[in-house]
């Protein structure tokens, strides 16, 4: 990805914290925005590409997927103003009268410029949904007693009574907790049958780490050291904000408060508009291992919407030898921002222990859990996406 190019939003209008998700045939659009540190203005396109449920390109011409055009310039945009760090604001709508999407599935939004796409500067997933199946979903405590304290289990009925002649081999069922799309669980053989509804409820299915509700960080103003801030300094035109240091919260008792799951806010208390009047900074994270000991064989990553939910050379934490912890820069738009860590091991990672040392699990945990259902219709050459539904472990109980 460019590295001048910064907080990539999608989320449908006016839905900031929910799964890039539209329906085929209505519903909401989806608004996509970016800031790029550039000091001038950049000529800007944007295609989207259908993919099958994993995530791997279909060999379908855009053209039996698109109506309209395929590569489609981006007019919209604004200069910072009341910022350190001058950025341009570019954002658009999607679909809309130039490009519409005539098929469900998983889809990515290709961004780039000159209208070359060689010249790609970033890539986001998007889900469009056909709303042909019914789901009914809910969090259960898992059977294994080791773990019915620490864990979540997803209890899925799907109804495919819309779906004729169906080939059940053929319909597959993923499961993403918060915004874990990397880590999501995916099924395809139900384990019962009952006239039109499939059931996915086996005691091993569907089994994921509760953790604890997300750590925060308040950078809505850049006057005001919140909470977890420790310092902010100034080093010539850039800033700078130290956090707390952080540790581990395994031991700690489990309670309850409002959090985000792992996403952001772009927000500000001291101006009138985020998109282009909000500052950066460059935010220092900081985690401090036990007796200042790094971790032998494994490595530790921040987790979260601000690392893109990934957790790779741009999430890693690393172990400053001299201060004994883990310290990781990012730079970040102003905002309310929730996080976590994980622990992986380098050679057997086991996302059932992501948050077992960092930040313990506690069943009682508020969770976003969607559920996308995807099936490969006779002859076709991509996987539909059929059905779609979010649930939250506090609605559930």
């Amino acid at each position: 990805m460019d590295t001048t190019i910064h907080s990539i939003l999608i989320y449908p209008v006016n839905k900031p914290l929910a799964i890039p998700a539209i329906l085929l045939k209505e519903g909401t659009p989806l608004q996509i925005s970016f800031d790029d540190f550039k000091a001038d203005y950049q000529d800007y396109y944007y295609s989207v590409e259908l993919m099958n449920a994993d995530w791997t390109p279909t060999p379908i011409n855009s053209f039996d997927y698109v109506q309209g055009f395929n590569q489609i310039k981006i007019n919209d945009y604004s200069v910072s103003s009341m910022a350190y760090q001058h950025y341009f604001h570019y954002q658009f709508t999607f679909p809309n009268a130039n490009c519409k999407p005539t098929k469900s599935g998983n889809y990515i939004f290709k961004v780039f410029k000159n209208g070359n796409i060689n010249e790609l500067v970033f890539t986001k997933r998007f889900y469009v949904v056909e709303d042909q199946i019914g789901i009914a979903a809910a969090v259960l405590e898992p059977f294994d007693g080791a773990i019915s304290k620490t864990h979540q289990k997803i209890s899925v009925q799907v109804d495919v009574k819309e779906i004729p002649s169906l080939q059940s081999d053929q319909l597959q069922v993923a499961v993403v907790q918060n915004y874990r799309y990397n880590d999501a669980i995916k099924l395809v053989t139900p384990n019962f049958i009952r006239g039109n509804i499939l059931e996915y409820n086996k005691e091993d299915q569907f089994i994921f780490p509760a953790g604890k509700e997300s750590r925060w960080l308040d950078l809505q103003s850049m006057q005001l050291v919140s909470d977890r801030i420790s310092k902010f300094q100034k080093v010539g035109d850039q800033n700078y904000v130290y956090l707390k240091p952080d540790g581990s919260r395994a031991d700690m008792a489990y309670y309850s408060f409002k959090d985000l799951n792992g996403n952001y806010l772009i927000t500000n208390t001291d101006a009138l508009q985020s998109d282009n009047q909000n500052d950066y900074a460059h935010v220092v994270f900081t985690y401090w291992p036990k007796d200042h000991i790094p971790f032998l064989g494994q490595k530790l990553y921040l987790e979260g919407a601000m690392v893109n939910n990934e957790l790779n050379k741009n999430s890693e934490m690393l172990f400053d030898v001299k201060l004994g912890v883990y310290q990781k820069t990012l730079v970040l738009k102003q905002g309310y921002y929730s996080y976590n860590y994980i622990l992986r091991d380098s050679h057997d990672p086991n996302t059932l222990d992501d948050y077992t040392e960092t930040e313990g699990n506690h069943w009682e945990t508020e969770n976003n859990y969607s559920i996308f259902v995807y099936y490969r219709l006779p002859g076709a050459q991509h996987d539909s996406l059929m059905g779609f539904t979010t649930i939250n472990t506090k609605q559930s109980w």
